[in-house]
């Protein structure tokens, strides 16, 4: 059941050092809101700068898992808080029950809530939104549709979502911003409008979308909702425009400049200059799920054969590709990120650098013949892959190229092919890819089956998000185990067990868990933290 939640902050000492500047240099005559700010407490007003590393293909949170979840939190609100630690606040649900099997969900809701456009939010509200989800004409890319959810409206403020499979991580995944609740008469009357603009319950309203430079939001006045633990009434702020800054260099300038007050993403080469200046606030997660990781299509040649792919798995070096790649800034990972509910802790040598045993087993899969460049051929056929990427994120193109300078060490030409970002959800739907590279931050074991579930393809009727294709019967049954498990020992079992037989299928690489690291300017204050899709939480957020 919900349990009280303690908002975590950042940059305590920054505040301190703020506070005490201000004091120094406060005007004689003096304000209320002077004397606020130098006692440290919130005041209202200002408008927030946003540095974001990306721009959203559209504003759908029902729809679009991956793109947009960094702009949704503040216009969209979720039926539960995630606390990061096991536990759950409430927020638009003010209780709910969970069946023994982990198939039925019961929610009480709050009375008081309205959205944008003045529809009161209520049972047949949250229906609605399932109801768009489970729709695979609306081709929804989230956790959620997978699961087959059927709404019941009960009373005006209680409604029952029941699955057609177990899962009892469905709290976490309804709690984040991509599972926020959008106005039925948007859903219903206008959902085509959804892919420039959204209708919340949210602290923030939309306002304006300059597609390739900014996206702004205003302050909702009547806001007074927040999930728990949270402040009372509306948002401090003003505003809040997320301006899209790619390049890291020009994203990380925009901090040293003063044009951003938040910067989302430092790269790995700036942070640790960021986290030791006492001039900004920052902070750094370790982000949980599936780190960077390359899913290989082993429904087509060459990684139909499970020798290919064991050998690509051992023959490159991955821990000298994420030291290179990332500068020592972000560790190797196995098939979940440390810091994810059930990761396993005895697997770390368990995909070792052997280029060897690789080359034995391309060997052995008949790829024994080179050509006049080096590349093992077979059939008269070279060893080649493409692996597309997002063409703005710099990151994956510098970790790319080392792992293309080892396959050409091991005979594998791997061709890298950079794509517009707003088409790269496309690529990894449509399975059109030889290796397709992403990752999954939500925070819990149940990413194994989002990747790697039989039953979560895309296919003609539905999207999914198991990239490699692999249908394999003993892994699905543990992770059909592990979901449908409410206690949390046996669930572990089952996850760890999983985990122990994901080398042996090498349905991808994993390589580096990503460390989301966020900085700000001294006079920000009130930043928390949104565990359910890990990112900056601004509702609370004030300037001095």
């Amino acid at each position: 059941m919900a349990s009280a939640r303690n908002p975590r902050r950042f940059g305590a000492a920054v505040a301190a050092a703020v506070v005490a500047a201000l004091t120094l240099t406060a005007c004689a005559a003096g304000t209320s809101t002077d004397a606020a700010e130098s006692n440290g407490e919130p005041v209202s007003g200002g408008d927030l700068v946003v540095a974001a590393r990306s721009e959203p293909p559209q504003l759908n949170p029902l729809v679009d898992q991956t793109g947009g979840a960094h702009v949704l939190t503040p216009v969209v609100d979720s039926l539960v808080w995630d606390n990061g630690d096991g536990t759950y606040g409430t927020w638009l649900a003010t209780k709910w029950e969970v069946s023994d099997d982990a198939r039925v969900y019961t929610f009480t809701l709050r009375d008081d809530v309205t959205f944008h456009d003045g529809t009161p939010f209520d049972a047949e509200a949250v229906k609605v939104n399932f109801d768009y989800v489970a729709d695979p004409a609306n081709k929804s890319t989230g956790s959620v549709a997978k699961l087959g959810p059927v709404a019941e409206v009960l009373d005006e403020y209680t409604v029952r979502i029941t699955l057609e499979q177990p899962e009892s991580s469905f709290l976490t995944l309804i709690a984040a911003p991509y599972f926020g609740i959008v106005s039925p008469k948007q859903l219903l009357d206008d959902p085509d409008s959804l892919a420039s603009t959204v209708v919340g319950t949210g602290p923030f309203k939309f306002d304006e979308w300059v597609k390739g430079q900014s996206l702004s939001y205003v302050r909702n006045d009547d806001y007074d909702w927040g999930p728990e633990g949270t402040h009372e009434g509306a948002a401090y702020l003003d505003t809040i425009t997320y301006r899209f800054l790619p390049e890291d260099q020009t994203r990380y300038n925009s901090l040293i400049t003063g044009e951003a007050d938040i910067v989302d993403y430092i790269a790995p080469e700036y942070a640790e200059e960021v986290k030791s200046n006492d001039g900004y606030g920052s902070e750094e997660f370790l982000l949980p799920g599936v780190g960077f990781t390359l899913h290989l299509n082993t429904r087509t040649a060459p990684f139909d054969d499970v020798r290919v792919r064991q050998a690509l798995l051992h023959g490159i070096d991955r821990a000298a590709i994420v030291k290179s790649a990332t500068f020592g800034a972000y560790p190797v990972q196995e098939y979940l990120a440390t810091t994810t509910p059930d990761y396993k802790k005895d697997l770390e040598n368990v995909i070792d650098f052997d280029a060897d045993a690789a080359g034995a087993l391309l060997d052995e899969a008949g790829w024994s013949e080179t050509d006049d460049e080096g590349y093992r051929t077979k059939d008269g056929e070279r060893l080649s892959t493409v692996i597309p990427y997002a063409d703005n994120d710099q990151l994956a193109q510098r970790t790319l190229e080392q792992v293309q300078i080892d396959g050409k060490a091991l005979g594998f030409e791997i061709v890298l092919q950079p794509v517009p970002a707003a088409d790269f959800s496309q690529r990894l739907y449509n399975g059109d890819y030889g290796i397709m590279p992403s990752f999954q931050s939500e925070a819990t074991g149940m990413q194994l089956w989002r990747l790697y579930g039989g039953d979560n393809m895309s296919d003609g009727s539905s999207i999914g998000s198991n990239a490699s294709f692999l249908s394999d019967p003993e892994l699905d049954a543990l992770l059909a185990q592990a979901r449908a498990s409410a206690d949390p020992v046996a669930r572990a079992d089952f996850y760890g067990q999983a985990q122990e037989l994901l080398p042996e299928l090498a349905p991808s690489i994993p390589l580096y868990s990503r460390a989301r690291v966020v900085a700000w300017q001294p006079n920000i204050h009130g930043v928390t933290w949104d565990y359910a899709w890990p990112q900056p939480y601004l509702f609370d957020a004030w300037k001095s």
